[in-house]
């Protein structure tokens, strides 16, 4: 696209850093340090992809450099889990009831309906969120959420039944545009770890009524000129938003799907909102999906394969990777930091891409775990 990029990060060995035409080590919230980088460099744009920490302190850069990107305070109040429900409640959308505790604390008077969803008010990545199906196990749920809650915040939540999507966003201007919906393979309960995505949606038909949903949200929050990663439970044809992540979705979303299945590079349209210009695209269609390998918990890995043999056998395949060792046991997987793998396909419609799924899967427990 003609642009030069200046990229910081706190880690030296970042991934792709020499892909940078210039590379800072800076933490993500060092506000003063990122601005002195910003001014030296006479930036144009600032931008994120698919991660929540450095958010808050990009908003106030570009504020501070007159740039686009949405204000403090609409980002402040949907990573805040519970500022985000609070916002929910006061304009009347549908939303999961729940309450803010903070610390260890003994919740054993709290009149509770159960199932409910324990959370870290502030973090991603389904760290900490842990189903709880009854009132003796709550005690225990909380400890390990708190693992995961940087100040000690969690919320209990109403558990939603029903299906979890995730939609695609871009906004500019103060115009939504979705452009794609996402649905999810979660694990079991209690864990709600993101095992798979695949587009397009079984629920395209209400993608208007989301759309319309997401723009009054949009229109009451201030949120703008950013892309948005809402999250979504669908019950019959009840709409209700869960959290929203005012940037990208991660989990090769992004990346991989959203291009596959539209044609529409998402990560091109952002930077087009960052520097100012307008958003341009069109739609092809065609059907994509992740899904990350799950194995049974115990068993061992006895060979591992390479891309290039799994691209040779399935050439449905777009790209896969498997981060496990011969010895390896198969590990819970409990939150999106510890999955070991994943594949993409892309291909002409959803059922048979789900049918070249299992076959992958079987192909894969057969040949590199022990039985």
């Amino acid at each position: 696209m003609n642009y030069k990029t200046v990229v910081i990060d706190i880690d030296n060995d970042a991934l792709c850093r020499n892909a940078a035409d210039l590379y800072v080590r800076v933490d993500s919230d060092d506000f003063e340090r990122t601005i002195q980088v910003a001014v030296d460099n006479q930036v144009k744009g600032i931008i994120t992809s698919a991660t929540d920490k450095p958010i808050l302190m990009m908003c106030r850069c570009a504020k501070e450099l007159n740039l686009p990107f949405p204000s403090y305070e609409s980002c402040e109040t949907v990573l805040n889990k519970t500022k985000f429900k609070q916002f929910l409640k006061d304009n009347n959308f549908p939303h999961a009831w729940g309450e803010e505790y903070i610390g260890n604390v003994d919740i054993s008077s709290v009149n509770l309906s159960f199932p409910v969803i324990i959370k870290p008010v502030m973090n991603s990545g389904s760290r900490g969120v842990i189903k709880c199906d009854k009132a003796e196990d709550l005690q225990k749920t909380i400890e390990e959420t708190l693992q995961f809650c940087k100040d000690n915040r969690f919320l209990i939540e109403e558990f939603i039944e029903g299906d979890e999507i995730s939609t695609e966003v871009l906004v500019q201007n103060g115009k939504v545009h979705l452009l794609q919906i996402t649905d999810k393979i979660l694990t079991p309960p209690p864990y709600n770890v993101e095992l798979g995505h695949i587009q397009p949606s079984k629920f395209e038909y209400l993608k208007s009524q989301i759309e319309e949903l997401i723009q009054v949200i949009v229109d009451k929050s201030g949120l703008n000129n950013c892309a948005l990663h809402p999250e979504i439970k669908i019950s019959g044809d009840k709409i209700t938003i869960i959290e929203i992540g005012p940037r990208l979705g991660g989990d090769f979303i992004t990346s991989h799907l959203v291009t596959l299945s539209t044609g529409i590079n998402i990560e091109d349209q952002l930077i087009n909102i960052a520097v100012g210009k307008p958003i341009y695209y069109k739609f092809e269609k065609k059907a994509s999906l992740i899904y990350f390998l799950n194995f049974p918990v115990g068993k061992k890995v006895i060979r591992t394969i390479s891309e290039d043999e799994m691209k040779g056998k399935f050439p449905v395949i777009v790209k896969f990777s498997l981060n496990l060792n011969v010895g390896e046991e198969i590990r819970q997987i409990t939150n999106s930091l510890n999955r070991y793998g994943q594949f993409i396909l892309v291909g002409e419609n959803v059922q048979s891409l789900l049918t070249q799924k299992e076959e992958i899967v079987k192909f894969l427990e057969k040949t590199i775990i022990n039985h």
